[in-house]
């Protein structure tokens, strides 16, 4: 259960401000999943079924030089009354007196005391603000050439960022590595962060503190063999929720929003079983499979759904826009006859599968690996294509079944080489 003081942020007088640099005009390597870090957060907090705070209250900063950020982020923080929460991705250096600097798109290595952000900044700007309850994130790894040799450090780094009256969750990776993974959308622990936020815990209750976050957090990473994230000064993290626990809302009805807000597949199977028990609800699937947002995979689904349920027109539009060239009924017809194959357990005796090294499957996640793999080229999208709706499935956290699907397409007999040596690299990265 939760505390019983458990509540959501005030839209009107809280604040969230998500500042990431990604790009970095003198030497600093690139972390270009930054952009999808402030993007992917921006979206959960702006979300109105998570708890949303609108647009206005919700503010991004995308590769900003130091002034520009110090000097943003510390109006934002006077603007909040009731909560704040202020999050930064990027570089975090280490500075000729040993302080946590972080680094902005035009910190020069060779003089990062003087043109990176001191944690000291940042700390002032967040613990001078009204807001009742005050929230730190921070998600940097220690690279680059300023950086020293941490040993035993790490507390002594960890102390810096400590805020008196707010709770800080910080993620310290070593290095780039540990950071992110080439290819990703999210790096490594915001990723972590933003699945829990929108998959919610289950048995957590409705909402969601700042401190089951962390602790799920802490399980999750441990079990995955990564950095594990830190927590300091949590006392004020009993009596605030970030968003609505999507995880405890399963059974509750859908309404007429139509992003891919929380688990997106969890979700599609409750747009579709909607769909397919309240024909009003249809608009809400026809919708949504019109909608950008939600990953390619779950747009795929849509147009098989509402070919089934005779919306055909919709369908062969939702797979005109992800892409599909030449004949589009007849790609939704191959579908069609997928759909039906798996539903009678005879696809291994079709000969849609005749192309296919099956005999050797029995492994159930292999399987449905093949099976999606299978189901991909039957829609007609080029390999390059399919690779990337994979890829983006494993930056929504399902990393796994991403590498279950390419395998899969491996074991397509008359694969072209050029293709096949692309699936493989797509495998490396994951």
């Amino acid at each position: 259960m939760p505390p019983r003081h458990l509540r959501l942020a005030d839209p009107d007088r809280s604040r969230v401000v998500l500042v990431g640099t990604a790009n970095y005009r003198h030497g600093l390597p690139e972390i270009p999943p930054v952009v999808g870090n402030v993007d992917g957060l921006a979206r959960l907090f702006r979300d109105p079924r998570l708890g949303g705070l609108g647009e206005d209250a919700c503010h991004t900063l995308v590769d900003p030089s130091r002034d520009l950020a110090i000097r943003q982020v510390a109006a934002w923080c006077r603007d909040a009354e009731d909560v704040l929460v202020v999050y930064f991705s990027g570089h975090g250096l280490i500075g000729e007196d040993g302080e946590l600097l972080l680094a902005c798109a035009d910190t020069d290595p060779d003089l990062v005391d003087y043109t990176a952000l001191p944690i000291s900044l940042l700390r002032r700007a967040v613990q001078t603000s009204p807001a009742r309850t005050r929230v730190l994130v921070l998600d940097c790894c220690y690279s680059g050439r300023a950086v020293r040799a941490l040993g035993g450090a790490e507390a002594d780094l960890l102390g810096q960022v400590e805020v008196s009256g707010t709770y800080t969750l910080a993620s310290v990776p070593g290095d780039l590595q540990a950071l992110f993974r080439d290819g990703a959308r999210y790096t490594v622990f915001t990723g972590e962060l933003i699945d829990v936020l929108r998959n919610g815990i289950a048995d957590a209750g409705p909402l969601l503190s700042v401190d089951a976050v962390y602790r799920h957090l802490l399980r999750r990473m441990r079990g995955n063999g990564l950095p594990p994230p830190k927590q300091v000064h949590s006392d004020t993290a009993s009596d605030l929720a970030l968003v609505r626990n999507t995880a405890h809302q399963d059974t509750e009805a859908v309404t007429g929003q139509t992003g891919p807000q929380g688990d997106p597949f969890r979700h599609l199977d409750l747009l579709v079983r909607r769909a397919g028990e309240e024909p009003r609800d249809r608009l809400v699937l026809r919708t949504a499979a019109r909608d950008r947002d939600w990953p390619v995979l779950a747009r795929l689904r849509m147009a098989a759904e509402l070919d089934h349920l005779g919306e055909t027109g919709t369908a062969l539009e939702t797979l005109r826009d992800l892409g599909i060239d030449g004949d589009v009924p007849q790609v939704l017809r191959t579908m069609r006859e997928f759909g039906s194959l798996v539903a009678e357990n005879r696809l291994w005796e079709s000969a849609l599968v005749d192309s296919w090294n099956v005999a050797t499957v029995h492994d159930p996640e292999l399987l449905w690996g093949l099976m999606m793999a299978i189901w991909l080229s039957g829609t007609g999208l080029p390999v390059r294509q399919q690779i990337a709706a994979v890829t983006e499935l494993a930056g929504l956290g399902y990393r796994d079944q991403a590498r279950s699907v390419l395998a899969g397409m491996l074991r397509r007999l008359r694969l072209p080489g050029v293709d096949r040596r692309t699936v493989q690299d797509a495998m490396k990265r994951l």
